[in-house]
């Protein structure tokens, strides 16, 4: 390569270059931004040509009208996640001597237009869907309750083999996930079955007591069934989804998105006094104490109420 390549060729070779380097679904992120957003903006323009005021104006149409489906501007994080491929591509080439590095401290993004707020359910709504749960308990519905007392990610949940259940131990082990990736050669997607997103996702979970009845009735004698088919096969993430969203309208129960389960088992843990944030950062396999807490220090107003009532003791 040289500073007259096209960014094409750059970021395509640095792909080439991080696979190895990276996890299979990452890569496969990677390329999906670089295909979709970054080749058709930059593609044929040389490296060595692209200015810093280039990528700002490129971040500001990505906010105006920046959707592929032609409908409006993207968030401020996707946008974030776009220019770091770009950044990454680019400074690839500066680590070969081709180009020198661009000026980051010169690019500004939009704000935000509202804080990130985690969603979960009320003490009152984990309650309702806990007794739907028991009244119609299958193995798939037995996964949501597994999920809402454990926090485990939809794709760790239908990586779930029966080696991984141990109800003598009272102990889950989470060593793989699975999720649907981009394959760049076909142009279609695939199933993949990988270890969990990063190396602290790995991790051993004490089972509540409670649930070894419900989880037991289950279990089969093959390890390598899967917990929610129950057979050699595992069902993927998005018809889970699907069985989810089916689940919450026939019974009456509040709409919501899967992921909103693992958050609520973290709010309800950070509400209890005794449940360390150190063990629920381990159990929610973040990679540390202030990621968690970033994450969920956000107090409901339930919370501040209990909180602010402790001062009556003053009085």
């Amino acid at each position: 390569m040289t500073a007259n390549t096209q960014f094409k060729t750059l970021v395509r070779e640095w792909l080439k270059a991080k696979k190895p380097m990276v996890a299979p679904s990452t890569h496969a992120a990677f390329t999906l931004i670089a295909e979709n957003h970054l080749v058709p903006q930059f593609g044929r323009m040389k490296i060595a040509s692209i200015s810093e005021a280039d990528v700002q104006s490129y971040i500001l149409n990505l906010h105006e009208g920046g959707r592929l489906d032609g409908k409006g501007g993207v968030g401020v994080k996707t946008i974030h996640d776009i220019i770091l491929v770009f950044r990454l591509a680019m400074e690839h080439a500066y680590k070969l001597r081709i180009i020198p590095l661009l000026n980051w401290s010169l690019i500004e993004y939009p704000k935000p237009d509202t804080p990130h707020q985690v969603s979960a359910l009320s003490q009152d709504q984990e309650r309702e869907l806990i007794q739907r749960l028991y009244l119609v308990m299958n193995r798939r519905s037995a996964g949501i309750l597994l999920a809402l007392f454990t926090g485990l990610r939809i794709g760790e949940l239908c990586a779930l083999q029966m080696k991984d259940i141990d109800l003598t131990a009272k102990t889950l082990t989470v060593g793989k996930t699975i999720q649907r990736i981009y394959d760049a050669k076909s142009g279609k997607t695939r199933l993949h079955i990988g270890p969990p997103k990063t190396a602290t996702s790995e991790r051993t979970i004490p089972l509540p007591s409670m649930l070894a009845i419900p989880l037991g009735k289950f279990i089969t004698d093959n390890p390598d069934h899967y917990f929610l088919t129950g057979k050699g096969k595992p069902t993927e993430p998005r018809t889970y989804r699907q069985f989810f969203a089916r689940f919450l309208k026939k019974h009456g129960l509040a709409k919501m998105r899967f992921h909103e389960v693992r958050h609520t088992f973290a709010v309800r843990a950070m509400e209890i006094p005794e449940f360390d944030i150190k063990s629920l950062s381990e159990i929610l396999g973040h990679k540390n104490v202030s990621f968690t807490l970033n994450v969920y220090g956000r107090a409901n107003l339930q919370q501040k109420t209990r909180c602010m009532n402790l001062l009556n003791d003053l009085l």
